[in-house]
Parts: C-alpha cells; structure tokens; sequence
C-alpha cells in the first residue's frame, strides 16, 4: 500500500510539474513569435544556426550543473524540437503576415 502511495504522489507531483512545463513552453512560444515578428520586420532570416548553438551550448551547462539523469543528447533532443516548433510558429505567422499584406495591396 505505501508503495502504491508512493507512486500516486510521485504521478501527482509529475502531473503538477507537468502543467508548470506547458506554462513555461507557452511563455517560450510567445517570445518565440515576437523574435519572428522582429526578424521579419528586420529582414532576418527566421532559422538562425549561430543563435540556436548558442541556445543549445546553454542548456547543456545548465544541465551539466544540475547533475541529473538527462544526458546532453537528451537535452538536444528535446530541445531541437522546442526549437523547431518556435521556427514553425515563426514560419506560419510569417506566411500569414505575407498573405495579409498580398491582399491589402
């Protein structure tokens, strides 16, 4: 029976730390979408390789700092795709804002 305390408690704080990631990957997401924003009004090209080392290189420290069970290929994994999602939420309002301006014109 404690066992099986345990592993609800343990699925409980999973599920509540579940719902601070998704808040948090919102939060990235929209931040994301503003870069867009500036990058287009700027001219920029939305995949920057240089940023996304960097952005890779950081996360990896913090990893490595925190002495945990993710490994830094796991960390890049999980990470590209954030990455790839923030470069398709770019992508997409990208090609809106174009349409718009196609059919103001």
């Amino acid at each position: 029976m404690a066992e099986e305390l345990s592993l609800e408690s343990l699925r409980d704080e999973i599920d509540k730390l579940d719902e601070v990631i998704v808040r948090l990957l919102d939060r990235r997401a929209r931040c994301a979408f503003a870069v867009g924003r500036l990058k287009q009004a700027q001219g920029l090209n939305i995949y920057e390789p240089g940023r996304e080392k960097v952005v890779m290189a950081h996360v990896k420290e913090v990893n490595a700092s925190l002495e945990g069970p993710l490994t830094d290929d796991a960390i890049e994994r999980l990470y590209e795709r954030i990455m790839d999602e923030a470069r398709r939420i770019q992508r997409l309002d990208g090609e809106r804002q174009t349409e718009r301006e196609k059919t103001e014109s």
